[in-house]
């Protein structure tokens, strides 16, 4: 596959093609929600659990989902074409009309899903940890709704990136209005202390990640010990591990947070991306 294939409700169609109608509440307003899966081994890894989260995050937004097994088959069917490798997805969805900033009681979306090629995280990464700093211009809002929604309007995220140029760093985390850790820029986080690993809670306004219940069920499978719970900065002083969780990611070690945390072992984070590496068949 050399460049990107794209749906747009249900037809193959180019890049170039699609035109600002159809885009538009999606690019003006942000009137929509998105998933990113990964396919690996000739499957859609967790495609059920991604497919819950849109329809919630649909419900949510009082969106119309389309059919579950025509984005599956869709998705399937077009990937057979291809060699055995890892494909990044992308499935948009956002509402259809009006033109005007109200919704009203419209429902009917538009839904775009774009494959390419999965460009893996360097190795470097995985084997010595990222380095990050603390946000200080977001915060999440643990109180509203859009947190646990996987919004079109990701400039919260984008802020996020772009403090962590400005900080010569990796990735940034960011607290919650309460000064709680929520997460990192585009993943959850977690930490290891004395073989035990704790996670902020979803009340914190982290999202309700995929690779975070891969994370849960793994640890129970091995007798892991794991709770939630809501954690300072400081609490940061005392873990012998950190790391993040996303799709994309899988499983990333943190080495340093500036002024918080340095990595002491990477013990319990190496055996769980063992054993993650398991779940998708690598």
């Amino acid at each position: 596959m050399k460049s990107e294939i794209l749906f747009f409700n249900g037809k193959r169609i180019d890049g170039e093609k699609l035109n600002f109608y159809d885009l538009r509440r999606g690019f003006l307003y942000g009137d929509g929600i998105f998933e990113t899966l990964i396919y690996v081994n000739k499957k859609v890894f967790r495609f059920e659990q991604h497919w819950k989260r849109l329809k919630k995050g649909a419900q949510i937004c009082n969106l119309k989902v389309p059919e579950r097994e025509e984005i599956k088959k869709l998705i399937l069917d077009i990937l057979k074409e291809f060699e055995n490798k890892s494909y990044y997805i992308r499935i948009n969805l956002w509402r259809k009309n009006p033109p005007t900033f109200s919704p009203k009681d419209e429902r009917e979306s538009n839904y775009l899903i774009i494959i390419r090629e999965f460009e893996p995280y360097l190795e470097k990464f995985y084997e010595e940890g990222i380095k990050c700093a603390v946000s200080k211009k977001v915060r999440r809002n643990e109180k509203s709704i859009i947190s646990r929604v996987k919004s079109l309007n990701f400039l919260e995220n984008i802020i996020m990136k772009i403090e962590t140029e400005e900080n010569k760093v990796d990735d940034v985390i960011v607290l919650n209005t309460s000064n709680y850790i929520s997460e990192g820029s585009v993943s959850n986080i977690f930490f290891v202390k004395e073989d035990r690993v704790y996670t902020p809670s979803l009340e914190c306004g982290c999202l309700d990640g995929i690779t975070r219940k891969v994370v849960f069920e793994i640890c129970e499978k091995e007798k892991i010990k794991i709770e939630e719970g809501f954690f300072k900065l400081e609490f940061l002083k005392e873990v012998d591990e950190i790391f993040f969780t996303n799709t994309l990611m899988g499983i990333l070690p943190v080495k340093e947070i500036n002024g918080y945390f340095k990595m002491k072992k990477l013990n319990i984070v190496q055996y769980l991306r063992e054993r993650y590496l398991e779940e998708l068949n690598i």
